[in-house]
């Protein structure tokens, strides 16, 4: 009887497809890019260089020479990076957290290449948001001759402060307000300040809530923190008013901004749930309630703590008002921005960066 299985003959070795190629684990990955990273900074470390030197400063505001443009060290870094979307982003961090950890230590030549590093990759991306973020950082934070690191942005990306959102138009100023000597009238003939003033910062402060308000663009986004979050431009609004307020201090803040301004926005918000009108958009009183949380860790920064009780006793005050409407997406919605946003920055003076 013939065997049923002598058609099921064994295949020669030769016949065999190769093995599949193991799958490097994810750990070599990430590895790899880390040491692109690590290699990318120690090349930044070892060509860095004061750009904007006196000798330089002296030659631009006199016309004899054009802005220094990137270096082709720093043109490598950023085409190194820009090749892919999760690369490029994973490098932006690297460098922000760079910045952070040795604010008060880096020599102010290697914080020169790494933020024209920054902005030329966000260039390359046509991401002006995240630049942004970081002019408002520098700006925000204090750091030594900021002014001269929102000049230093502008060797990297010539335009990149001459679009008219309200975070540009505060940036623009706040750096007014903060240069002085020859730092000032470069920055005014490269921003161009002698055509388009910045203007004063009381009456951008009025204008930019107003335009908060009306603002019909806005939305919610979804967030892996908190679920709903701002979009950028909701956030553009947050970071022009809280470093707007910042430069004008606590006290002024509390008693023109939050008294006058943040307090009548949010009773007229809560009528209206009632009353079932629309004045205000649920999405800008969350940006408000943001704007909150930043303006109280200006005031722990002031050291005026009991003063930022105050304001956490209204908000309290508030949201049991807000409670007892007992109206489900508007109590989720109070929780979501009361609670995980304010509250805890509050606290902890802990600063939720968006950048």
């Amino acid at each position: 009887m013939q065997d049923t299985n002598t058609n099921k003959t064994k295949r020669a070795a030769s016949d065999m497809p190769p093995p599949s190629a193991a799958k490097k684990p994810r750990l070599d990955a990430e590895h790899t890019k880390q040491s692109l990273i690590s290699s990318a900074l120690k090349t930044l470390q070892d060509s860095c260089d004061d750009l904007l030197s006196p000798n330089w400063i002296d030659a631009l505001l006199k016309g004899k020479c054009e802005l220094p443009s990137l270096t082709d060290e720093e043109k490598s870094v950023i085409s190194k990076f820009c090749v892919n979307e999760s690369l490029a982003e994973t490098f932006l961090k690297a460098v922000l957290e760079k910045i952070k950890a040795e604010k008060e230590s880096m020599g102010h030549e290697l914080l020169q290449s790494l933020c024209r590093v920054y902005v030329g990759l966000c260039q390359k991306r046509g991401d002006s948001h995240k630049a942004h973020a970081l002019a408002y950082r520098f700006l925000k934070e204090d750091f030594s001759q900021a002014p001269k690191l929102i000049m230093v942005m502008v060797t990297a990306w010539p335009s990149v402060f001459s679009c008219n959102s309200p975070l540009c138009r505060a940036i623009h100023i706040v750096c007014k307000m903060k240069a002085y000597g020859k730092m000032y009238y470069l920055l005014s003939k490269f921003l161009h300040w002698d055509t388009e003033p910045p203007g004063d910062p009381y009456r951008a402060i009025t204008s930019t809530l107003k335009a908060l308000l009306k603002d019909k663009s806005l939305t919610f986004q979804k967030s892996s923190w908190y679920g709903d979050d701002l979009c950028p431009a909701a956030w553009d609004y947050v970071f022009s008013l809280d470093l707007l307020c910042a430069q004008l201090g606590w006290i002024w803040t509390v008693s023109h901004v939050i008294r006058k301004s943040v307090w009548l926005i949010l009773n007229t918000w809560l009528k209206q749930t009632q009353t079932e009108e629309t004045q205000f958009r649920n999405v800008s009183v969350a940006a408000i309630f943001r704007l909150l949380g930043r303006l109280g860790q200006n005031g722990l920064k002031e050291n005026v703590a009991a003063s930022v009780e105050d304001l956490v006793k209204s908000i309290t005050e508030f949201r049991d008002k807000m409670v007892s409407l007992k109206d489900q997406l508007n109590k989720s919605f109070i929780n979501l921005y009361l609670y995980s946003l304010i509250f805890s920055s509050l606290s902890t003076g802990k600063c939720f960066s968006k950048s």
